[in-house]
C-alpha cells in the first residue's frame, strides 16, 4: 500500500510551527520565556501595568513573549495555521495567557491599547477546549501561588 501523502498546505503549517518552536530557543526569547513562565505573576491590573510601563528589561520580556504569542494567533487568525494544530503544539501559550487574563480587560482600559493581545484572547477563548485548558492553568496558577506563599517566610532566613 502506497503511502498518502500529506497535502501542501499541512507540510507547510509544521514548517511553520517548527520554525516559531526555533524562534522560541533563541536566547533572549528563552530568557524573556523564563521570566514569563516563573517570577511574573501579577496579582491585578495595577501589577501588570506597573510592570508594562517601567520600560526595564521585565518590561521588554513581557512584551516580547506575549507579541509573539500574539502573532501565533493572528496566523491561526488568518488561516496560515490550524487552531487544532497550534492547541497541540504551543500548550505553553495558554500558561501564559493565563498570567494575564484576569488583568486583561482592565489593562486593556488604563493602558488605552483596546487590541492588546486581541488575537490571544480570540484563539483562547474563543473554543471551549481553549477555554476549559485556560481554567485548568488558573488553577494551575493558584496553586503555584499558594505553594510561593508558603515558602516566602522560609526565603526571608
Amino acid at each position: 500500500m502506497e503511502a498518502e501523502k500529506l497535502p501542501v498546505h499541512a507540510i507547510q503549517q509544521a514548517e511553520l510551527i517548527l520554525k516559531l518552536y526555533d524562534l522560541r530557543r533563541e536566547t533572549v526569547m528563552r530568557e524573556a520565556r523564563s521570566y514569563i513562565g516563573g517570577a511574573f505573576a501579577p496579582g491585578s491590573a495595577d501589577e501588570l501595568v506597573q510592570i508594562v510601563s517601567a520600560g526595564d528589561r521585565n518590561t521588554g520580556f513581557v512584551l516580547q513573549v506575549y507579541g509573539y504569542w500574539d502573532m501565533v494567533a493572528a496566523f491561526v487568525h488568518h488561516g496560515a495555521l490550524d487552531a487544532g494544530l497550534v492547541y497541540d503544539t504551543c500548550q505553553e501559550m495558554y500558561f501564559q495567557y493565563a498570567k494575564i487574563q484576569p488583568w486583561l480587560a482592565e489593562f486593556r482600559q488604563r493602558m488605552n491599547l483596546p487590541e492588546w493581545m486581541s488575537n490571544l484572547e480570540h484563539l483562547i477563548e474563543g473554543s471551549a477546549k481553549g477555554r476549559t485548558r485556560i481554567a485548568t492553568m488558573q488553577k494551575n496558577l493558584a496553586a503555584i501561588a499558594d505553594v510561593r506563599s508558603a515558602q516566602a517566610p522560609a526565603n526571608r532566613v
